[in-house]
């Protein structure tokens, strides 16, 4: 494998004209690391943030053992690189011949449901697996959460997770067909409250308490999902540990084992984005770049963070921090005018076509939601010893020059 010292010696070396993501894998030994010692339960990791292999491959040796996979593509995955894996299927609405495969042939013992519906199919599959096959399964009840607090960039509530008195109504038929039983929700992703994990999980336990009340048996965990989010640049993220703190504190009144799955937490920091400027016009604040919303930059329309930026000459050469800088719109690759991002980036007044502009934080949900759009490759993933690392929660050099 081909590994560069630096995104400056790609530059010089390969002059690229299709966009990177430089990945470098000891932020995500960092993050796990903090996770395994501070989060108060099992940690694991959603595949869906980076199912690169690099990326795979870093987590597992990393440390993680327990994985929330959503397909059968993601199963294979993992048992790949990890055969000895725990894995929770939490989609909450699986292909019949996914848990079909992930039952019988993949060895998973924990799914999510939030409806009858989905229980009967996975009990459809159980049906005739022997006498112990639904007491070795927990079957985990996705909840809604019913005070809202808008706390993420996305509300998956929209789409998933049943209302307190129908999760009580799930966790009762489960129980009483022979599953083990937990709970989980999912507090948005890029969560700035710690506080609502709290929240959730005091509504977990009335629901727990609840359905006991009513003769279950004790539940087997609560999932308290993902959603913890990386600190850009300038953000209002507070620190992971408020956010375990919380979770803990929470917990003290539960009697069950928590578990976490959070993605972008772990693998954000671990790539950088090189994009090269195919266009700049005389006089013009619009920059036209080989990446877009199709590609690495799908969550732009959707999301309230802006990743943090350098600039390099076309040699590789970084601009200096000193000198004039202004805001440039950024639009992307394709023909759709739809293909921009959503903020102005801060620049040197002088770049130009030819040059490149490295956008930080960029290892999670960017290859893995990435399309070929207009024919357009999507960004190639490589290994890079070392990429720039942006200080947390404060505003940049290079921003600082546009406020």
């Amino acid at each position: 494998m081909i590994s560069y010292a630096s995104v400056s010696d790609l530059i010089r070396r390969e002059a690229p004209g299709n966009p990177l993501l430089c990945f470098s894998p000891g932020s995500i030994k960092k993050r796990v690391e903090q996770f395994l010692a501070h989060f108060p339960g099992e940690t694991g990791w959603a595949v869906k943030s980076n199912p690169h292999p690099l990326v795979v491959r870093a987590v597992v040796d990393a440390g993680i053992r327990a994985f929330d996979v959503a397909s059968r593509h993601e199963i294979d995955l993992i048992l790949q690189y990890c055969p000895s894996a725990t894995l929770h299927f939490n989609h909450p609405v699986k292909a019949p011949e996914d848990i079909v495969f992930a039952w019988h042939s993949a060895g998973i013992r924990s799914f999510a449901i939030d409806c009858p519906e989905e229980l009967e199919k996975i009990d459809a599959v159980l049906d005739g697996a022997g006498e112990t096959a639904r007491r070795d399964t927990v079957l985990t009840i996705r909840f809604r959460n019913t005070r809202p607090t808008g706390t993420g960039n996305y509300c998956f509530d929209e789409k998933f997770g049943a209302h307190a008195s129908k999760a009580v109504d799930l966790l009762r038929f489960a129980d009483s067909l022979g599953y083990r039983t937990g709970l989980t929700f999912h507090p948005g992703s890029q969560n700035r409250d710690p506080e609502s994990y709290a929240t959730l999980i005091d509504l977990g336990r009335s629901i727990a308490a609840e359905s006991f009340a009513q003769g279950t048996a004790a539940l087997a965990h609560i999932n308290v999902g993902g959603g913890f989010p990386c600190s850009y640049p300038g953000g209002l993220e507070p620190a992971l540990k408020t956010y375990f703190a919380a979770i803990a504190k929470a917990a003290s009144y539960i009697a069950c084992p928590l578990i976490c799955e959070p993605g972008r937490a772990l693998v954000a920091e671990s790539a950088n984005l090189l994009t090269r400027i195919n266009l700049r016009r005389k006089d013009d604040p619009r920059l036209y770049i080989n990446e877009g919303i199709y590609g690495s930059f799908m969550e732009t329309p959707f999301v309230d963070f802006q990743p943090p930026v350098q600039a390099h000459s076309a040699d590789g050469t970084l601009f200096p921090e000193a000198g004039t800088y202004n805001d440039f719109q950024i639009w992307g690759a394709t023909c759709d005018s739809l293909d921009r991002l959503r903020k102005p980036v801060c620049l040197p007044s002088t770049i130009g076509t030819g040059d490149f502009i490295e956008f930080g934080m960029m290892g999670a949900y960017t290859n893995a939601t990435a399309t070929h759009f207009n024919g357009i490759k999507p960004a190639e993933l490589i290994a890079v010893a070392e990429i720039t690392s942006w200080p947390t929660g404060t505003t940049t050099a290079t921003q600082s020059h546009c406020e």
